[in-house]
């Protein structure tokens, strides 16, 4: 599709420098870490701007990922970092990046798009182009005593004497595919989970890694002086005992796990939310979408 002086298009390599301003302002982001996101994650084929007069205030970034359904696979562009500048809102211009990366879909041949509201006026807006819900979490949370009893009751019915050695970040793809096989859920390249664990890291989250499963979490001090683990990902292809053991270390106060919402994990006070969109663009994916049920997103962008 050819560029235009005014209305949506792709984005060439003189337009990051202003859209690279636009995420730093739009959500409050340091520009180094902006700078370095897209360095990374951004092409030129894969981010859509709205132009006015030849100058991007509008636009959005898509990233090549695949989502899982069952046993099969369909691809999809996982779409983030959507911002307007502040003088051309309300004007429609996102609506039409919107309706213009539904056409790239269509015409590459790409099966999904998936996004994350940040609130529940983002999840009605995005419903207006045909996403439907159907990401969804499980939040659990525990006090220490609740943690601790959960720990011994899988200690009970599982024989996990030896600790698990370490592995390499690069393993996480495998570790992560092989946890969540079976379910609905977004797959991430090494590169992309790569890029997620080193963000995690520069914002001051912690990790813990094993040869069969990871947990990425935050350590926060309320007003009131209690400590809270915040679980941002915990996975592990055969169990959670080893990753759970090893949080139990941490001193806090309590303790919340973000899981998939078909995990079975059990305890503590746990609740069930949406955590992503999708819009089903291909005909395959359209009755794909019919057997989606409590997908799995995880890590999001940015």
């Amino acid at each position: 599709m050819a560029e235009s002086l005014t209305g949506p298009g792709l984005a060439s390599g003189a337009d990051f420098e202003t859209l690279a301003d636009l995420w730093t302002r739009s959500y409050s982001a340091g520009e180094p870490y902006v700078r370095n996101l897209l360095s990374l994650l951004a092409s030129e084929d894969r981010t859509v701007v709205y132009r006015e007069e030849g100058h991007p205030v509008s636009g959005a970034y898509l990233l090549p990922t695949t989502l899982h359904i069952g046993d099969a696979a369909y691809s999809a562009y996982y779409f983030f970092g959507a911002a307007t500048s502040p003088k051309f809102r309300r004007k429609g211009y996102m609506e039409q990046v919107i309706r213009y990366c539904r056409t790239l879909c269509e015409e590459r041949g790409i099966d999904f798009l998936v996004l994350v509201p940040s609130d529940n006026e983002l999840y009605q807006y995005f419903s207006r182009f045909g996403f439907r819900a159907n990401f969804y979490k499980k939040t659990t949370q525990l006090d220490r005593e609740q943690l601790s009893a959960m720990v011994e009751k899988l200690e009970g019915a599982e024989d996990l004497s030896e600790e698990l050695p370490g592995f390499v970040p690069t393993a996480m793809p495998a570790v992560r595919n092989a946890a969540l096989a079976g379910g609905s859920y977004l797959e991430y390249d090494a590169p992309t989970l790569q890029y997620l664990l080193f963000d995690h890291t520069v914002k001051g989250g912690k990790t813990i890694l094993l040869e069969d499963g990871y947990a990425l979490y935050d350590l926060h001090t309320e007003d009131t002086g209690e400590t809270t683990l915040h679980v941002k990902e915990l996975l592990g292809k055969d169990s959670l005992l080893p990753l759970l053991r090893k949080i139990a270390e941490v001193d806090a106060d309590q303790y919340i796990l973000d899981l998939p919402a078909f995990d079975n994990l059990r305890g503590g006070r746990t609740s069930t939310g949406r955590a992503g969109m999708d819009l089903a663009v291909s005909k395959d994916a359209v009755k794909a979408e019919r057997t989606m049920k409590n997908a799995y997103l995880g890590l999001t962008i940015g």
